[in-house]
């Protein structure tokens, strides 16, 4: 049986029981593993380095895990796989970092009145495409081959990132107040900030907009304050040079204005 097999018997199985985050969690397992590998083949090492780079990232470790953890317990139990690879997803206790994260859920996002809003109406067009996923859901369901059934697969994958971006844009919102963009008293620049940059080397102009890093668009003209540029920024006042060291190498500006 190849692992995709398994995810799709075990999904149909524990459908009422598997929420639409346990199922994103799953199927990036399966993707990260390799959704063509045989069960049996799957081995504590693959598991047990899958668990580590989890944790290794941060973030919610419990919530990405846990899922991966039945779902290997039920390889077991049902005798699709000969190997006990549940104990080797290793789920750690709190540390530091995730009291760190904890404290952080509870501090407040600064943010523009304007990219409020536009989390306001993302999460409006989410939360009224739900009933579009749901049908997407059950008409791919009434095909009752759910070994092949990629549309299925698909749809709810779909729906796990649509819940998930909803959560996330709900937290956001609680954490958020609109920013006072004030003159900082040194002229610096910082978050609200508007700024004009001088490519030293070309000679051309760039505008930016420093916002948190929950509103970046660069697209848009708004960078984040913890970017590269961003971070090279804040702090500075016009007038002044800065360097910005990216992945292609560094570059060289001066900042023409800072403006609130």
């Amino acid at each position: 049986m190849k692992l995709a097999e398994a995810l799709t018997h075990y999904l149909s199985n524990a459908a009422s029981s598997v929420d639409s985050y346990a199922h994103q969690e799953l199927h990036r397992f399966g993707r990260s593993i390799g959704l063509e590998k045989s069960v049996e083949g799957l081995g504590p090492p693959e598991v047990a380095n899958y668990a580590e780079h989890v944790v290794a990232s941060g973030g919610d470790i419990q919530g990405r895990l846990a899922p991966v953890k039945e779902f290997l317990a039920f390889l077991k139990k049902k005798g699709f796989s000969s190997h006990s690879l549940a104990p080797h997803v290793k789920i750690p206790r709190a540390t530091a970092r995730a009291a760190a994260a904890t404290k952080s859920a509870f501090e407040s996002i600064e943010m523009t009145a304007t990219g409020i809003q536009s989390l306001r109406d993302e999460l409006d067009r989410l939360k009224g495409g739900r009933e579009g996923i749901i049908d997407t859901i059950r008409i791919a369901a009434a095909d009752k081959d759910f070994k092949e059934n990629a549309p299925l697969d698909a749809a709810r994958e779909t729906q796990g990132k649509a819940e998930g971006r909803i959560s996330e844009i709900e937290e956001m919102l609680r954490r958020a107040v609109v920013i006072q963009i004030k003159r900082d008293p040194t002229g610096a620049a910082r978050v609200g900030a508007t700024v004009v940059l001088r490519d030293l080397a070309s000679g051309k102009n760039v505008t930016y907009m420093l916002v948190d890093s929950t509103e970046a668009d660069p697209l848009a003209g708004k960078i984040s304050i913890v970017s590269p540029v961003g971070r090279a920024i804040v702090g500075s006042k016009s007038g002044e040079e800065v360097t910005v060291v990216a992945p292609k190498g560094e570059h060289h500006y001066k900042l023409s204005s800072v403006k609130f």
